[in-house]
């Protein structure tokens, strides 16, 4: 039986670093929460095998990521950078499933039309965004990415992932492995789509929060990632000017 850290990163490059320290721990196994098909590109980075430069013109050539790839590397480049420092006998995998991970890429291109729209007409199609937001819900891609890391972990693992990582957890536990839940920030204030997806997750979505959830989001869009640099940048004034740190929901550990 192993043990598992899923460790919760959240969608910004401040998390990142965070996640990056943390991977400098006594692991035997390192899964990234990156799709199945960049695993040997990972790897000859990782062992020194290719430059960070190389790594980027695999994933251009070959189409790996479905997202800008300067978009995907403002997030992901401290992870990136710290595996050349693991020690050399640690096992790295990539463990999302590939057609789950497009997807989400084109779930989150039609929340941007959504979103768009919203800010246009003023108007909420909520049947629409829950609609839209299932698609990102597909258990069976968890259930294989569970399979997947029970099946490689070995000792101390940890495993990097998202919002909805104690998911996971929770299917990783059912292959006999123990699993902890932990989160790269010690205080996380989840964006509007994250509490949207989590309550919608949890059978737990109103009407009413969902379309109010749907207007907060969308006036983050507006007011704050579409007039700052970069989503760090949006994020931390959408808490300074909304007051919200100690207020908003919490990001709940769940066991």
């Amino acid at each position: 039986m192993a043990e598992v850290d899923v460790l919760i990163v959240p969608s910004l490059r401040s998390s990142a670093v965070k996640a990056a320290n943390m991977l400098n721990g006594n692991y035997n196994v390192v899964f990234l929460n990156y799709p199945y098909n960049l695993q040997s590109s990972i790897c000859s980075y990782a062992y020194g095998f290719a430059s960070l430069n190389d790594l980027v013109e695999r994933i251009k050539c070959g189409s790996f990521i479905p997202e800008p790839v300067n978009s995907w590397l403002y997030l992901n480049e401290p992870i990136l950078e710290v595996l050349q420092r693991l020690r050399k006998d640690v096992k790295i995998f990539c463990y999302k499933d590939v057609d789950h991970y497009h997807m989400l890429a084109d779930v989150a291109s039609k929340i941007a039309s959504l979103t768009l729209r919203v800010n246009i007409t003023d108007k909420v199609d909520v049947d629409e965004w829950i609609k839209t937001l299932r698609w990102s819900l597909r258990t069976e891609a968890t259930d294989w990415e569970a399979e997947v890391v029970a099946s490689k972990a070995e000792g101390k693992t940890v495993c990097l992932a998202g919002i909805n990582g104690w998911k996971l957890a929770q299917r990783i536990r059912g292959f006999g492995h123990k699993a902890n839940v932990k989160c790269a920030e010690r205080l996380y204030c989840l964006k509007p789509m994250e509490t949207f997806e989590i309550l919608l997750e949890m059978g737990k979505l109103t009407r009413e929060e969902a379309e109010k959830l749907v207007r907060e989001h969308a006036k983050f869009i507006r007011d704050f990632v579409l007039n700052t640099c970069n989503i760090d940048e949006a994020y931390y004034s959408w808490l300074e000017k909304r007051k919200i740190i100690g207020l908003s929901r919490k990001l709940q550990v769940q066991t």
